[in-house]
Formats: structure tokens, sequence, C-alpha cells
């Protein structure tokens, strides 16, 4: 599976929810909102299940499995915000490999 796959089915999946009347009287910029907090919230609740920020605490994280469903959520996310902003594989892969290398040039320069 690839970028695009996942891409196309996030958007049936998504096109789903608002058939069945979810968000179905939302517009773009509402949706995209929507989502954007959504994505937070995952996110959220990813860093709660690793225990990361609890330095406070002694627990150990969650296990992997619920760490990978967490990360799924963050993913599917992700992916529908990638959608709702008509962002293409293509255009997702180039900007990310671009951003990759700038990254890597940071750190040979003490970013």
């Amino acid at each position: 599976m690839n970028l695009k796959d996942l891409l196309q089915q996030q958007k049936a999946l998504d096109e789903l929810i608002v058939m069945n009347g979810q968000g179905a009287a939302m517009t773009e910029k509402g949706l995209l909102s929507a989502r954007l907090l959504a994505l937070q919230v995952e996110v959220a609740e990813l860093a709660n299940a690793t225990r990361c920020f609890k330095y406070w605490s002694t627990k150990e994280s969650e296990p992997k499995e619920r760490l990978l469903d967490e990360y799924a959520d963050v993913l599917h996310f992700v992916l529908s915000l990638g959608n709702t902003l008509k962002f293409t594989p293509e255009e997702i892969e180039q900007a990310y490999l671009a951003k990759h290398e700038v990254n890597y040039q940071r750190q040979k320069q003490g970013y």
C-alpha cells in the first residue's frame, strides 16, 4: 500500500461519514477546522498513551498495540486533512522530501 492508496481509502471513509449525516451540513472550511481539532485531540491521546510528558509518573506507556491504534488515528486525520486541502500524493511526497532535506541541513548547521 502506498500514500495514494491511503489517501483514496481515507477519502472514501470521509465521504461515507458525510453521507451518513455526520458533517453533511458543514462547509469545507468547517470540515477543515473540525479535522484540525480532531488531529490535535488524537495527537494528545497518543501522547497520553505514551505517557512521555508525565515526568511525575513512574508508570510505563500503554502496550504497543494501543500506541499503534492511537498512531493510526493520527494518520487518519493527517490523510483526511491532505484530502480536504486537495493535496495530491505527488505534492505531499515532494513537499516531504524537500522539507526532509532542509531538516538534514539544519542538523548539519546546528539549527
